[in-house]
Protein backbone atom coordinates (compact mmCIF):
# COMPACT_ATOMS: atom_id res chain seq x y z
CA UNK A 1 0.00 0.00 0.00
CA UNK A 2 3.17 2.20 -0.07
CA UNK A 3 2.29 3.22 -3.36
CA UNK A 4 -1.41 3.80 -2.72
CA UNK A 5 -3.42 7.43 -3.30
CA UNK A 6 -6.55 5.92 -2.49
CA UNK A 7 -8.73 8.71 -0.93
CA UNK A 8 -6.29 11.56 -1.92
CA UNK A 9 -7.44 14.84 -4.13
CA UNK A 10 -4.69 15.33 -6.58
CA UNK A 11 -4.69 19.14 -8.93
CA UNK A 12 -2.84 18.11 -12.04
CA UNK A 13 -1.85 21.71 -13.39
CA UNK A 14 -1.27 21.06 -17.17
CA UNK A 15 -3.04 17.88 -17.62
CA UNK A 16 -4.24 18.67 -21.01
CA UNK A 17 -0.90 16.67 -22.88
CA UNK A 18 2.15 15.27 -22.74
CA UNK A 19 3.57 14.36 -19.19
CA UNK A 20 0.70 15.82 -17.87
CA UNK A 21 -1.87 13.50 -19.26
CA UNK A 22 -0.06 10.46 -18.71
CA UNK A 23 0.56 11.50 -15.09
CA UNK A 24 -3.28 12.44 -14.19
CA UNK A 25 -4.05 8.80 -15.41
CA UNK A 26 -1.10 7.01 -13.63
CA UNK A 27 -2.57 8.96 -10.11
CA UNK A 28 -6.12 8.20 -11.18
CA UNK A 29 -4.89 4.69 -11.18
CA UNK A 30 -2.66 4.66 -8.10
CA UNK A 31 -6.67 5.96 -6.34
CA UNK A 32 -6.40 9.36 -6.34
CA UNK A 33 -9.36 11.93 -7.32
CA UNK A 34 -7.86 13.82 -9.90
CA UNK A 35 -9.01 17.51 -10.92
CA UNK A 36 -7.32 18.35 -14.10
CA UNK A 37 -6.59 21.61 -15.56
CA UNK A 38 -5.83 23.17 -18.63
CA UNK A 39 -5.99 26.52 -21.07
CA UNK A 40 -8.88 24.01 -22.53
CA UNK A 41 -10.43 21.83 -20.08
CA UNK A 42 -9.42 17.61 -20.38
CA UNK A 43 -12.68 16.13 -20.75
CA UNK A 44 -12.03 13.49 -23.08
CA UNK A 45 -9.02 12.44 -20.76
CA UNK A 46 -11.43 12.83 -17.70
CA UNK A 47 -13.90 10.71 -19.46
CA UNK A 48 -11.43 8.01 -20.09
CA UNK A 49 -9.92 7.76 -16.17
CA UNK A 50 -13.87 7.49 -15.47
CA UNK A 51 -13.99 4.66 -18.04
CA UNK A 52 -11.53 2.84 -16.20
CA UNK A 53 -13.04 3.16 -12.78
CA UNK A 54 -11.40 6.21 -11.94
CA UNK A 55 -12.63 9.46 -10.42
CA UNK A 56 -11.61 13.01 -12.35
CA UNK A 57 -13.36 16.12 -13.28
CA UNK A 58 -11.51 18.66 -15.82
CA UNK A 59 -11.49 22.65 -15.73
CA UNK A 60 -10.40 25.05 -17.98
CA UNK A 61 -8.02 28.02 -16.68
CA UNK A 62 -5.29 30.45 -17.55
CA UNK A 63 -3.33 29.64 -14.58
CA UNK A 64 -1.67 33.08 -14.68
CA UNK A 65 -5.02 34.99 -14.37
CA UNK A 66 -5.64 35.10 -10.75
CA UNK A 67 -9.74 34.90 -11.45
CA UNK A 68 -8.94 31.50 -12.79
CA UNK A 69 -6.60 30.07 -10.40
CA UNK A 70 -9.05 31.43 -7.41
CA UNK A 71 -11.91 29.47 -9.65
CA UNK A 72 -10.54 25.83 -10.14
CA UNK A 73 -8.94 26.17 -6.41
CA UNK A 74 -12.84 26.82 -4.91
CA UNK A 75 -14.08 24.43 -7.05
CA UNK A 76 -11.40 21.77 -6.59
CA UNK A 77 -11.81 21.90 -2.87
CA UNK A 78 -9.40 20.87 -0.34
CA UNK A 79 -6.38 19.21 -2.08
CA UNK A 80 -3.74 16.69 -0.93
CA UNK A 81 -1.66 17.13 -3.85
CA UNK A 82 -0.77 19.39 -6.58
CA UNK A 83 1.41 19.00 -9.41
CA UNK A 84 2.67 21.69 -11.48
CA UNK A 85 3.56 20.84 -15.29
CA UNK A 86 2.10 23.67 -17.12
CA UNK A 87 5.38 25.11 -18.78
CA UNK A 88 5.92 26.90 -22.26
CA UNK A 89 9.30 26.74 -24.47
CA UNK A 90 9.65 29.04 -27.41
CA UNK A 91 11.93 28.57 -30.14
CA UNK A 92 12.98 31.89 -30.77
CA UNK A 93 16.21 34.15 -30.70
CA UNK A 94 16.84 36.36 -27.77
CA UNK A 95 17.58 38.78 -30.49
CA UNK A 96 14.53 38.97 -31.94
CA UNK A 97 11.99 41.83 -32.11
CA UNK A 98 9.51 41.69 -28.99
CA UNK A 99 11.78 39.03 -27.00
CA UNK A 100 11.20 40.65 -23.89
CA UNK A 101 7.70 40.19 -23.52
CA UNK A 102 8.08 36.51 -23.95
CA UNK A 103 10.52 36.71 -21.43
CA UNK A 104 7.78 38.17 -19.18
CA UNK A 105 5.23 35.04 -20.63
CA UNK A 106 7.58 32.37 -19.47
CA UNK A 107 8.31 33.50 -16.05
CA UNK A 108 4.80 34.12 -15.86
CA UNK A 109 3.52 30.34 -16.41
CA UNK A 110 6.64 28.59 -15.91
CA UNK A 111 7.63 30.18 -12.70
CA UNK A 112 5.07 32.95 -10.92
CA UNK A 113 2.11 30.83 -11.76
CA UNK A 114 3.47 27.57 -9.86
CA UNK A 115 4.67 30.20 -6.68
CA UNK A 116 1.29 31.43 -6.66
CA UNK A 117 0.01 27.66 -6.40
CA UNK A 118 1.50 26.72 -3.91
CA UNK A 119 1.30 29.68 -1.82
CA UNK A 120 -2.46 29.16 -1.89
CA UNK A 121 -2.97 25.45 -1.42
CA UNK A 122 -0.45 25.01 1.52
CA UNK A 123 -2.02 26.97 4.09
CA UNK A 124 -4.90 23.65 4.00
CA UNK A 125 -1.92 21.13 3.61
CA UNK A 126 -0.35 22.35 6.63
CA UNK A 127 -3.83 22.24 8.72
CA UNK A 128 -4.28 19.03 7.34
CA UNK A 129 -1.23 17.25 8.46
CA UNK A 130 -0.22 16.17 4.92
CA UNK A 131 0.41 17.40 1.62
CA UNK A 132 2.14 16.76 -1.58
CA UNK A 133 3.50 19.37 -4.39
CA UNK A 134 5.66 17.97 -7.21
CA UNK A 135 6.71 20.82 -9.75
CA UNK A 136 8.12 19.68 -13.17
CA UNK A 137 11.36 21.09 -14.00
CA UNK A 138 13.73 20.48 -16.49
CA UNK A 139 17.52 19.51 -17.07
CA UNK A 140 17.62 22.76 -18.45
CA UNK A 141 17.13 24.08 -15.10
CA UNK A 142 20.43 22.29 -13.92
CA UNK A 143 22.59 22.19 -16.62
CA UNK A 144 21.47 25.25 -18.95
CA UNK A 145 19.85 22.76 -21.37
CA UNK A 146 20.36 20.92 -24.41
CA UNK A 147 18.47 23.51 -26.94
CA UNK A 148 15.71 25.52 -24.76
CA UNK A 149 16.33 29.25 -24.72
CA UNK A 150 17.51 31.49 -21.82
CA UNK A 151 14.00 32.47 -20.69
CA UNK A 152 12.96 28.82 -20.20
CA UNK A 153 16.41 27.81 -18.45
CA UNK A 154 15.96 30.65 -15.93
CA UNK A 155 12.43 29.95 -15.23
CA UNK A 156 13.27 26.19 -14.51
CA UNK A 157 16.58 27.22 -12.59
CA UNK A 158 13.94 29.24 -10.39
CA UNK A 159 11.57 26.92 -9.90
CA UNK A 160 14.42 23.88 -8.99
CA UNK A 161 15.12 26.40 -6.22
CA UNK A 162 11.72 27.24 -5.43
CA UNK A 163 11.03 23.49 -4.34
CA UNK A 164 14.05 24.15 -2.08
CA UNK A 165 12.25 27.18 -0.64
CA UNK A 166 9.31 26.03 -0.08
CA UNK A 167 10.18 22.08 1.50
CA UNK A 168 11.92 24.07 4.04
CA UNK A 169 8.83 25.38 4.88
CA UNK A 170 6.37 22.89 4.26
CA UNK A 171 8.05 19.99 5.97
CA UNK A 172 7.52 20.81 9.81
CA UNK A 173 3.68 20.39 8.97
CA UNK A 174 4.17 17.17 6.74
CA UNK A 175 4.01 19.07 3.31
CA UNK A 176 6.78 17.76 0.98
CA UNK A 177 7.77 19.76 -1.74
CA UNK A 178 9.77 17.80 -4.16
CA UNK A 179 10.95 18.64 -8.03
CA UNK A 180 11.57 16.36 -11.05
CA UNK A 181 14.17 17.60 -13.90
CA UNK A 182 13.36 15.25 -17.42
CA UNK A 183 15.82 16.36 -20.29
CA UNK A 184 13.85 15.68 -23.70
CA UNK A 185 10.88 14.08 -23.53
CA UNK A 186 8.25 12.43 -26.64
CA UNK A 187 6.17 15.61 -26.30
CA UNK A 188 4.61 17.80 -28.71
CA UNK A 189 6.36 20.54 -27.00
CA UNK A 190 9.73 19.51 -28.90
CA UNK A 191 7.98 17.46 -31.67
CA UNK A 192 10.28 18.21 -34.83
CA UNK A 193 13.24 19.83 -32.83
CA UNK A 194 16.78 19.14 -33.40
CA UNK A 195 17.85 16.87 -29.98
CA UNK A 196 21.09 15.40 -30.19
CA UNK A 197 20.78 12.36 -28.57
CA UNK A 198 24.72 11.52 -28.45
CA UNK A 199 24.06 13.72 -25.00
CA UNK A 200 21.99 11.74 -23.64
CA UNK A 201 23.79 8.56 -21.84
CA UNK A 202 20.45 6.65 -22.72
CA UNK A 203 20.78 7.38 -26.63
CA UNK A 204 17.02 8.45 -26.78
CA UNK A 205 14.25 10.65 -25.62
CA UNK A 206 11.99 9.38 -22.23
CA UNK A 207 8.30 8.71 -22.81
CA UNK A 208 5.80 10.44 -20.70
CA UNK A 209 5.03 7.40 -18.47
CA UNK A 210 8.93 7.14 -17.74
CA UNK A 211 8.48 11.19 -15.87
CA UNK A 212 4.80 9.96 -14.80
CA UNK A 213 5.83 7.22 -12.86
CA UNK A 214 8.44 8.95 -10.77
CA UNK A 215 5.91 11.89 -9.80
CA UNK A 216 3.11 9.25 -8.85
CA UNK A 217 6.22 8.06 -6.77
CA UNK A 218 7.15 12.19 -5.05
CA UNK A 219 3.55 11.85 -4.74
CA UNK A 220 2.63 8.88 -2.45
CA UNK A 221 3.63 7.67 1.05
CA UNK A 222 6.92 5.94 -0.50
CA UNK A 223 8.84 9.00 -0.50
CA UNK A 224 7.73 9.51 2.93
CA UNK A 225 11.13 11.27 3.55
CA UNK A 226 12.16 12.86 0.21
CA UNK A 227 11.97 16.88 0.75
CA UNK A 228 13.28 19.44 -1.24
CA UNK A 229 15.29 17.24 -3.85
CA UNK A 230 15.00 17.89 -7.54
CA UNK A 231 15.04 14.39 -8.79
CA UNK A 232 16.67 13.94 -11.78
CA UNK A 233 15.25 11.92 -14.51
CA UNK A 234 16.75 12.35 -17.89
CA UNK A 235 18.63 9.77 -18.95
CA UNK A 236 22.03 10.34 -17.43
CA UNK A 237 22.65 13.64 -19.02
CA UNK A 238 22.78 15.10 -15.38
CA UNK A 239 24.47 12.95 -12.83
CA UNK A 240 24.84 15.25 -9.69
Amino acid sequence: MSFSLSERRALVVGAGGGIGEVTSQVLAGLGAQVVLVDRIAPTALADRIAADGGSAVALQADVVNEADRNAILCEAGPLDILVYLAAICPWDDWTDPGWDDVFDDVIAVNLKAPTQMARSVMPGMAARGWGRIVLVGSVAGRLGGLIAGPHYVASKGGLHALVKWLAQRGGPQNVLVNGVAPASTDTAMIAGKPVDLTRIPLGRKSRPEEIAWPIAFLCSPAASYICGTILDVNGGVAMT
